[in-house]
């Protein structure tokens, strides 16, 4: 395990330089003074109460802004930065892979996470924060060039994987409870190339597939999300790494096709749990295994394959390579749904009580000095307590698969859940629950002018569809925040995304920050006529091409125009002005900035950062901690 152990370190500490180095880049735009959603905002300097309460209450060190003598957003830059510089060095040095260095990480992102606002509301960002908090008690406390593993590391671990599973089961099953006849009529996956946040170029040919092969693939999708993930708790080594694989297999195709920042390498990380140090060795020599598990595991294979074309509807019929179908009801999937969520949970809990007792047994097993002893048998007590609230706080998001499941819990882990809710601890997950853009996705499309009756022309953004002849990018694993919720907000009104108001705002403007934000071809599209004086949004309905409209006229997307989005602003409308100044975006006076040369520092820092595409920055920050690790 302890191979194991350190290379998920590692993979964390590469997945922290990504997050923060993304959010870094980002942070003046959204939340600087002049930003979308200004941080200093969220937080009420005025407070004279204790700083621990105000700790308590909204867990952030930008509490301590003013000790430092910067800006909100300022602060912010800074612990990024030192987000930055920690997780480079856990990446570079597995002496950095610390408790510590782990605990200081896990800090930092919660800092930022408590005042992110909606360019924040991700999965992915409380996950991290669940799965950062777990590392923090999976790394060592010190370094030690010892290659043995302590009796409370198959302990921590485990709750990696109980993560993993959760994380998986939850996915898949949320597909079915949510009644999309998408996802029940195995049709759901053109859907989702065409209509996903930002796709990758690939999304396109995916899109292009026969639908046989679609709906064969969403049939993969649930074996893998439901089924494989009971894999993970199996006493079968080889029956573990088919779960680990086939979790593997689906992320990758996730990436190949959607650009979904940190998080499909977050949950490849997550996939080592199942792995152990025979399988990371460089030795070539195979493991063995008994003829009872090499029977057990056909059994259990065999079975899997069983069910699936009986659930399914597998068949190699005449008019399609394979014909597949779900062949069971709504009704019949919620009955089953009902002792699935409990025997999910009794597995879990039997699962950790044979790892905490064979922890314990190799405890006593250990040959040490008795003072050696003694604290491996506190640090064991310990660790088991945080083990078992963590496990017992993660059931109540958990089971909300069923309600009667978690009407069924101890009332104290709801207690202990409520109470430490604001760490974010612990969440529910499910992604891709329903389908969006049946009849196409729609997209916001801003559009400026100098003269109130036009001619209007479009703003770029970078990274989300927008001029029908140009392809999204490979991004990942940055995450442009702004092109996301951009997203989210062609699903509602902008009533509903104020955000979206201070965006155009801000345009008006002209505040540099944001415009950074934005295509930095922006300023050939408007020439001298920018900034605009005038702002108006489109609601439009966009689809991918066909492969002969594509090939000659070069065209990824089809667009038509669906109705208004929002009204026409410009700078001195009073009515936008009133309205950003009740939403506290405007006009909210920012802390004083005393530290000149602190933040003088600051400034040139990002003007160097800044200075490339950060998606280009995050993979420099990566190829060069791999070349120093691999010349030291």
């Amino acid at each position: 395990m302890y191979r194991t152990r350190n290379f998920y370190l590692r993979c964390m500490a590469a997945i922290y330089v990504s997050a923060f180095s993304s959010f870094y880049l980002q942070i003046r735009g959204l939340y600087g003074p002049n930003g979308v959603l200004p941080s200093h905002a969220r937080l009420n300097f005025h407070d004279k109460r204790p700083l621990f309460d105000k700790f308590w209450e909204n867990p952030t060190l930008l509490h301590l802004a003013p000790a430092f003598g910067l800006t909100v957003s300022y602060c912010m830059e800074l612990l990024a930065l030192t987000g930055i510089i920690l997780s480079f060095l856990g990446l570079v040095y597995h002496k950095v892979c610390n408790l510590f260095t782990f605990l200081a990480l896990w800090i930092l992102y919660l800092s930022l996470y408590k005042v992110g606002q909606t360019f924040m509301y991700f999965q992915w960002d409380i996950m991290l924060l669940e799965s950062g908090f777990i590392t923090i008690i999976v790394a060592p406390i010190i370094y030690s060039k010892k290659t043995s593993t302590t009796p409370k590391d198959q302990i921590s671990f485990w709750l990696v994987k109980w993560l993993l599973f959760r994380l998986m089961f939850a996915s898949g099953v949320v597909k079915l409870t949510s009644k999309c006849p998408t996802w029940w009529g195995l049709s759901a996956l053109p859907l989702h190339f065409e209509s996903q946040c930002i796709p990758t170029p690939f999304a396109w040919y995916l899109y292009e597939l026969p639908i046989w092969f679609h709906k064969l693939s969403v049939v993969a999708t649930y074996v893998i999300e439901i089924m494989l993930p009971f894999l993970f708790f199996m006493p079968a080594r080889k029956l573990r790494l088919i779960g680990c694989y086939g979790q593997i297999l689906l992320q990758v195709a996730i990436i190949a096709s959607g650009n979904y920042n940190f998080f499909n390498l977050l949950t490849i990380t997550f996939c080592l749990s199942l792995m152990d140090d025979r399988h990371l060795s460089d030795s070539q020599k195979p493991v063995k295994s008994s003829r009872i598990e090499n029977i057990f595991t056909g059994i259990s294979v065999a079975l899997l394959i069983y069910f699936t074309v009986l659930w399914f509807g597998i068949d190699f019929g005449k008019n399609v390579p394979v014909h597949s179908e779900i062949k069971f009801s709504v009704q019949e999937f919620e009955t089953a749904l009902k002792w699935a969520v409990p025997a999910s949970i009794a597995i879990g809990v039997t699962s950790f009580v044979i790892t905490a007792c064979s922890s314990l047994y190799d405890l006593v097993r250990s040959k040490s000095s008795l003072l050696m002893y003694l604290l491996n048998v506190i640090q064991f007590i310990v660790y088991f307590a945080i083990a078992f609230f963590l496990f017992g706080i993660s059931l109540v998001p958990y089971s909300t698969l069923d309600r009667t499941t978690q009407a069924s819990l101890p009332t104290f882990f709801s207690r202990w859940h409520t109470q430490s809710n604001q760490f974010h601890l612990t969440s529910s997950y499910g992604l891709f629950r329903s389908m969006t853009g049946v009849d196409g996705r729609p997209e916001v499309i801003l559009e400026g002018a100098t003269h109130l009756e036009g001619p209007y022309t479009e703003i770029p953004f970078k990274y989300k569809p927008g001029q029908i002849e140009r392809a999204c990018q490979f991004v990942a694993p940055h995450q442009p925040r702004l092109d996301w919720q951009m997203w989210f907000a062609a699903l509602g009104t902008y009533h509903q995304n104020p955000w979206l108001v201070s965006l155009v705002y801000r345009i008006l403007t002209n505040q540099t920050e944001v415009i950074h934000l934005l295509d930095s071809n922006i300023y050939n599209e408007f020439e001298e006529d920018w900034p605009p004086k005038y702002i108006k949004g489109s609601l439009y309905s966009y689809k991918y091409t066909f492969t002969p409209d594509h090939s000659v006229k070069g065209n990824w997307w089809k667009r038509t125009r669906v109705s208004d989005y929002l009204p026409t602003f410009s700078a001195n409308h009073e009515p936008l002005i009133k309205y950003l100044e009740n939403l506290k975006i405007i006009g909210t006076p920012e802390i004083p900035l005393t530290n000149n040369l602190l933040a003088s520092f600051l400034d040139k820092i990002w003007e160097i950062c800044s200075s490339t595409e950060p998606h280009i920055f995050i993979w420099g920050l990566l190829l060069s901690a791999f070349v120093v690790t691999r010349l030291s």
